[in-house]
């Protein structure tokens, strides 16, 4: 028995180790978990959902699963991890590819299991609970499908010798190879999805444009939007080749900026183009308003993804700066130049810190 607590106390103390440098991203999560479980079940949230809109939302998220099936995958720390083991190279694909299945497909899963909720109050056919059953095993399948046969057939002199067979400038192949992860691709997307959707609802809910002159809600959704899309760059930096930017072809810490930077808006420029000239019919003060938050939002974004800082403290980080960018955007003109300072600080560290990342 004493043993046994023995144990438990050092179990808790390493535990406690572990979760010290995410501690405040830990209270932050809870604390908004929480909080939308006692309003969802306080009633503060109702949100029902019809046949139409469940095949939908599931068609979507089967989608972006998809897509990221399409990230590469690196098996060889787990052929190392199984050496000793009788398993084969090929079990040990089929487990890792399994199991990476099932994660890309979990929010489907969640998604489900919430719809099977509204299916059985809400709808009287329960035909639907099999065919969602249905899809999501076929997703499933295919996600695995597409990861197995991508990382069999597709190894890195294929794909080498197809980007140099086809006929784009240098300059751009490096970008792509540097910047185009799945990870991106799906925030784009997600982006792309959700600006569409919000316009639409808006513009069928309104009987003239002029309508939203002075309604900032608007432009405070469309802002929070792009913010998610330009968010998913964090993720593309790690990839970059930083060693042959260190050895082979030196480049300064402006250099990458401007780099990030024409990546992010190549993308989401040209929607950034239709929030301004919608925007402008309505609004054209709450406009330039929002496009100064939008890249204030994008510069810091392009700071902090370039820091040596964990990525879970990234995201956070970012996430706050958002939210106190939104806040302050609902606050009097003058108080806008705030912003300017967590701008200059992630600029400052970001700067900093660019030596270590030229030699990772």
């Amino acid at each position: 028995m004493l043993l046994f607590v023995f144990w438990i106390k050092v179990v808790f103390k390493r535990i406690l180790d572990l979760s010290k440098p995410y501690f405040l991203i830990i209270i932050f999560t809870m604390i908004s978990i929480s909080s939308f479980i006692y309003a969802f079940i306080n009633g503060y949230i109702s949100i029902i959902l019809d046949i139409k809109s469940i095949y939908i939302i599931t068609s979507l998220i089967i989608f972006l699963s998809l897509i990221y099936s399409l990230k590469n995958y690196y098996l060889m720390p787990q052929f190392i991890r199984y050496s000793k083991s009788s398993f084969q190279n090929k079990i040990i694909c089929i487990r890792f590819f399994f199991n990476k299945a099932l994660i890309n497909n979990l929010f489907l899963i969640l998604f489900n299991t919430i719809a099977y909720y509204y299916i059985i109050k809400y709808q009287n056919n329960i035909i639907h609970i099999f065919i969602l059953l249905g899809i999501t095993i076929l997703s499933i399948i295919l996600s695995f499908m597409i990861m197995y046969i991508k990382y069999k057939y597709q190894n890195k002199n294929n794909a080498y010798s197809i980007i140099k067979r086809i006929k784009i400038n240098p300059m751009i192949k490096s970008v792509l190879n540097d910047y185009l992860s799945s990870d991106f691709l799906i925030s784009f997307i997600l982006s792309i999805v959700f600006f569409i959707i919000f316009t639409i609802n808006i513009i069928k809910d309104t009987n003239t444009i002029y309508e939203l002159r002075e309604n900032s809600n608007f432009f405070i959704i469309l802002t929070l939007i792009f913010s998610i899309g330009f968010t998913s760059i964090i993720g593309s930096i790690p990839h970059i080749n930083w060693k042959f930017h260190a050895i082979i072809s030196i480049n300064n810490f402006a250099y990458h900026f401007k780099r990030t930077f024409f990546v992010i808006v190549g993308f989401f420029g040209w929607l950034i183009l239709l929030f301004t000239i919608f925007g402008g019919l309505i609004n054209i003060t709450l406009t330039l308003k929002y496009l100064y938050c939008l890249f204030i939002i994008l510069f810091t974004i392009v700071n902090i993804s370039l820091t040596i800082t964990n990525m879970l403290i990234k995201i956070f980080m970012v996430t706050i700066f958002i939210i106190l960018t939104i806040w302050v955007s609902t606050l009097p003109l003058y108080f806008l130049p705030v912003l300017i300072v967590p701008l200059i600080i992630t600029l400052l560290k970001a700067k900093n810190e660019y030596r270590e990342w030229s030699i990772l």
